[in-house]
């Protein structure tokens, strides 16, 4: 009995042995059975994206991406909406400063324009003027100078038959709207030489040196630009010869208180022709 339960130990240890290699057989088809199960146990585990790696990664990549772009979208709309304000303020700012500049043009032409109308209206009232003198036109038409005088170069000569000294005569002149002569030219001196050809006598002229020995001046206070003195003059005898004189050609410094004739000098009225005047006063 002790044998037959040694016996059977040993085949209860074989078959323990042996077992698993027999286990580790692949079933067959026929041995596999299948158990269902609810659709809940065959749904796998829920992936939500941003957890996981992979997801959190390719979402992420995206949403960078966009928002790059928008970022780069809204940086160019502010540059254009700057580049346009700016754009206007300058062009603002320009037309505020052409106004500015106009705006003095514009008033000195308004100013032009009132002093145009004002000389317009003076004109009007110069041309009334002008017309209430035709009757004294259609006179001085006649004649160059007034009657006694003689003419020479737009300028009248009146050579006087009566004498006193060089103050008296200088008065004299004046009175009739005249001077003491002033000769200018070698053309006017030669044109009193020929007049007083035929009378010898001496005639005052309008020059003095009275204010300053050795500077002699016409009455009008102009300095002396032409002379005709004669041999040896001005020599200012007895140093009270102040006033000077023609004779003949020449001229000659003698005392202001001597009696001579004189010469008065005017400037002609201009030659008007009388169609001309009755043309302007009709």
């Amino acid at each position: 009995m002790e044998q037959d339960t040694d016996y059977m130990n040993i085949r209860h240890i074989k078959n323990n042995t042996t077992a698993p290699s027999e286990r580790e057989q692949e079933p067959s088809y026929a041995q596999v059975s299948f158990t269902p199960r609810s659709p809940q146990q065959n749904q796998g585990p829920e992936v939500t994206p941003g957890k996981g790696k992979p997801g959190q990664e390719t979402v992420g990549g995206k949403r960078s991406k966009k928002s790059r772009c928008l970022i780069v979208v809204g940086l160019i709309v502010i540059i254009c909406n700057f580049a346009i304000i700016t754009g206007l303020m300058v062009q603002v700012l320009q037309m505020n400063k052409e106004h500015d500049a106009a705006d003095p043009l514009n008033r000195t032409l308004a100013i032009a324009l009132r002093n145009l109308t004002e000389l317009d209206g003076k004109f009007q009232k110069l041309s009334e003027t002008a017309r209430s003198l035709c009757p004294m036109l259609r006179i001085c038409s006649e004649s160059l100078c007034p009657n006694g005088w003689n003419d020479h170069n737009l300028h009248c000569y009146r050579f006087s038959t009566e004498g006193g000294n060089w103050d008296s005569a200088k008065r004299q002149c004046e009175s009739q709207n005249s001077h003491l002569i002033i000769i200018n030219t070698e053309q006017e001196q030669n044109f009193i030489k020929k007049s007083i050809k035929n009378n010898r006598g001496t005639y005052w002229i309008g020059l003095t040196n009275r204010e300053s020995e050795r500077n002699w001046k016409w009455v009008d206070g102009t300095p002396v630009s032409f002379t005709r003195w004669d041999q040896g003059e001005p020599n200012n005898w007895y140093g009270n010869e102040n006033c000077a004189v023609i004779r003949r050609a020449s001229w000659n410094d003698v005392s202001c208180s001597n009696h001579f004739r004189f010469i008065c000098e005017e400037r002609a009225l201009p030659c008007v022709e009388a169609a001309d005047i009755e043309k302007y006063c009709s």
